[in-house]
């Protein structure tokens, strides 16, 4: 009786490994069948090489390059030959393309490997940042001998640097401005103003109050810097002035210069029957000066010889109006130049010059 209990117990267990194995061995065949129905269309290796853009990396601190990392996949039939990388920005919608990569183009790039390039290209131009403050996408393209290649389309660190104001007032002087710069809450770096510029020329660092570089945090209170600097020869004239930073962004604005101070010497007398300790010199100032002026020196010179400070008076004020003429008195002997050339020249507080040649009698 044991020994039919002991065999009818191992039958149990001989079925129950039957029947697991004949599961395993059924589901193994249902796989196999299916993948052979789908593989064929679902894994189809590529007949031409591909290339993927597997990153892009844009520095904060240096808008003068970015890196483009490229692979090659090991499914790829070949090897691929890069030969130019482009950047298409939606603010002007052109295609730049950049020349400066290292490594140089063309480039082999095996299976399997992926390569990292660094292209030169100052994409601060590009910042993709309009009124209301969104930032706008730039395209990544990477191309292979046969001209096909990969985009890549993301967005640039976003950095907004503003001009809230500026002022050029030629009442005060021609010979400084005053520039307020912001960076913007919504930046995602500070950055170091280095320079300021009217229509490229550049304004010495030494001449320009606080000194730079100066830094501006996301969100710091605008800042207003004095640019020493003659603007005498914009006036009237549709400008660009521009703020660098050490970072590479910048930022400008359009700004039209007031008109000039026109300024003239109608006269100047010489009367030796009244005094020849004195001379005097009426100035003008044109009905469409842009505003008053004062006087603040008059110098003498003499057969183009070093000019010379003189004494004088002006009547009834040295402020000059616009359409209205000034009357001065100066105090120089000049009875021992008879017959010889003068030049007069009259300065004033704002920066504005006018001289007169003449010939005393």
């Amino acid at each position: 009786m044991g020994l039919i209990r002991d065999a009818c117990g191992m039958s149990k267990i001989i079925l129950v490994l039957l029947l697991l194995i004949s599961f395993i061995i059924g589901a193994l065949l249902s796989y196999v069948y299916t993948m052979g129905y789908y593989a064929p269309s679902e894994f189809r290796l590529p007949k031409e090489p591909l290339i993927t853009i597997q990153s892009v990396e844009f520095s904060k601190q240096d808008t003068l390059f970015f890196n483009v990392t490229v692979l090659n996949p090991s499914y790829s039939p070949s090897d691929v030959n890069i030969t130019r990388i482009e950047a298409r920005t939606t603010d002007d919608n052109k295609i730049h393309a950049i020349n400066d990569i290292i490594p140089t183009l063309p480039f082999m790039l095996g299976k399997g490997h992926s390569q990292t390039f660094r292209a030169t290209w100052n994409w601060a131009n590009y910042t993709g940042i309009k009124l209301p403050y969104t930032d706008t996408p730039v395209e990544i393209r990477v191309f292979v001998q046969d001209g096909r290649g990969e985009i890549l389309e993301l967005k640039r660190p976003l950095t907004r640097l503003i001009i809230t104001s500026i002022e050029f007032n030629p009442s005060i002087s021609v010979n400084h401005f005053n520039l307020t710069v912001q960076n913007l809450q919504l930046s995602e770096t500070y950055v170091n103003v280095t320079a300021f510029s009217i229509d490229g020329q550049v304004v010495p660092r030494d001449r320009v109050t606080p000194s730079l570089p100066y830094t501006l945090n996301p969100g710091d209170s605008p800042v207003q810097f004095q640019c020493f600097s003659d603007w005498i020869g914009f006036m009237n004239q549709s400008v660009t002035v521009r703020v660098d930073t050490l970072q590479g962004y910048i930022t400008q604005q359009t700004f039209l210069l007031p008109q000039p101070v026109i300024l003239n010497i109608p006269l100047i007398v010489f009367n030796a029957t009244v005094n020849k300790q004195q001379f005097n010199v009426t100035v003008t100032s044109a009905i469409d000066s842009s505003t008053y002026v004062d006087i603040s020196s008059v110098t003498v010179e003499v057969n183009q010889q070093d000019s010379i400070n003189i004494t004088w008076t002006a009547y009834e004020s040295p402020r000059l109006e616009k359409n209205a003429s000034v009357l001065i008195t100066c105090d120089w002997a000049w009875s021992d130049y008879e017959g010889q050339s003068i030049k007069v020249t009259l300065y004033t507080s704002q920066g504005f010059i006018v001289s007169k040649e003449t010939i005393i009698p």
